[in-house]
């Protein structure tokens, strides 16, 4: 009958979990038992019958291997006394030698070199007498077999300790890589989080940024200018929306890892902010009072999505903060595909002065710093600092190179200049 595999890996499976100490005894216990039936039936010529004694001493030669894990060295020494009173009581050898044998095969696998040498001059000189008291043995068969037995023994027991412990060090290096992949998805983690609490900043600074401007409009000429108020509810209304839109996709992100049962995959797979998007959200900072423009030279569709977002959030970063430190002014957004770079410049003419460092100049400290952790992404280089003849300029050069593309598309220029 052929054990299929599956069932074989089962097997084994349950049986490596059992308890060494309860296998060590069932196997001597069932090795003793099939060596006194073997005895019993087994009866050759001019040897002592199978007595009283020879039922005791197979128990002594087997019953120590059911500790012979964990005291080898005493083990061998009573399996081998026991074997050798076996034998001067004129019994057959029959396979109570594989006892000692046996035993001394632990003690080759768990001892050092020193302890495993005294053992197989033990052994050997059992084998040795072994061989002598059986008369058809020549003496010269006696000593090859109380030599080159032990000797192969000891060599297999040895093959057996370095595989344990290269499986050990296997083993060790399994739960070391485990716990490495562990501390990579925790950072992997993290820096997701990280990533959607860069988002969520970029959101809220930005359009509450531009509804607190429009609030403040819009209670200061609620009397004398009732359209002008109305235009800026109107604003905010427009521009809450598009918060709670951004919020809601951002806030999806997370739910979709942390509860079972997800949002329908179209409320999670709504397209991040892109270029495409740099023309409304130039449309909102006009109604912040910001006098803003927009110019797109060259093709930028194809860009990835990634970048593509990177760019708008440092374009939306940038006019944020002047909105909050220099309006009313003016700023302009230029963005530029050359052959071996992306460019990206916004600029402002506000009274603003340098900031004293990059957390001063966005509120909650991170403005700047969100900007250059994303230019750190793609290896691009950012600049921000005030400019010569007043304002501000933030600069962010991508290194992407590009295919030639057509003459016209190379010629293609968008913009999108304030009235």
């Amino acid at each position: 009958m052929v054990i299929p595999a599956v069932k074989w890996r089962a097997l084994t499976s349950r049986l490596r979990r059992l308890n060494p100490r309860v296998v060590d005894v069932g196997l001597a216990l069932g090795l003793c038992a099939t060596m006194c039936v073997v005895g019993a039936l087994y009866r050759p010529a001019g040897w002592q019958p199978f007595d009283v004694w020879a039922y005791l001493l197979t128990g002594l030669i087997w019953a120590p291997l059911a500790v012979c894990r964990t005291a080898p060295v005493p083990a061998l020494v009573l399996v081998s006394s026991a074997y050798g009173a076996y034998l001067a009581l004129g019994h057959f050898p029959s396979f109570n030698l594989y006892g000692p044998m046996l035993a001394f095969y632990i003690v080759a696998t768990v001892k050092s070199p020193r302890v495993t040498a005294a053992a197989a001059v033990l052994f050997g000189a059992l084998l040795f007498y072994s061989g002598e008291v059986a008369p058809e043995v020549p003496t010269v068969v006696a000593v090859a077999q109380g030599v080159v037995t032990p000797a192969v023994v000891w060599l297999l027991g040895g093959l057996s300790r370095q595989l344990g412990r290269r499986n050990q060090q296997l083993a060790h290096a399994t739960e070391q890589l485990r716990r490495e992949q562990e501390h990579r998805v925790e950072h992997a983690v993290t820096q997701e989080r990280l990533q959607v609490a860069r988002e969520l900043h970029d959101v809220v600074a930005h359009h509450l940024s531009v509804i607190s401007l429009q609030a403040g409009l819009a209670r200061y000429v609620f009397d004398s200018d009732p359209a002008t108020a109305r235009a800026a509810v109107d604003t905010i209304g427009d521009t809450s929306r598009d918060t709670l839109e951004e919020l809601r996709r951002v806030l999806n992100l997370l739910r979709a890892s942390d509860t079972p049962n997800p949002l329908p995959d179209a409320e999670l797979t709504d397209p991040a902010p892109g270029l495409a998007q740099l023309g409304a959200l130039v449309e909102r900072v006009r109604g912040a009072g910001v006098e803003a423009g927009l110019e797109i030279h060259g093709v930028v569709d194809d860009l990835p999505p990634g970048l593509q977002l990177t760019l708008y959030r440092v374009v939306q970063e940038a006019l944020t903060n002047a909105i909050k430190h220099a309006a009313p002014c003016r700023a302009d957004v230029v963005l530029r595909r050359e052959p071996l770079q992306v460019t990206a410049t916004i600029t402002n003419d506000g009274p603003i002065t340098a900031p004293r460092s990059e957390g001063d100049y966005s509120s909650g400290g991170h403005g700047l710093l969100g900007m250059h952790e994303r230019a750190r992404l793609y290896g691009a280089t950012l600049r921000a600092q005030p400019r010569a003849g007043g304002g501000f300029a933030v600069e962010l050069v991508v290194p992407w190179p590009s295919h030639p593309a057509p003459r016209g598309d190379r010629r293609r220029s968008q913009r999108h200049q304030g009235e």
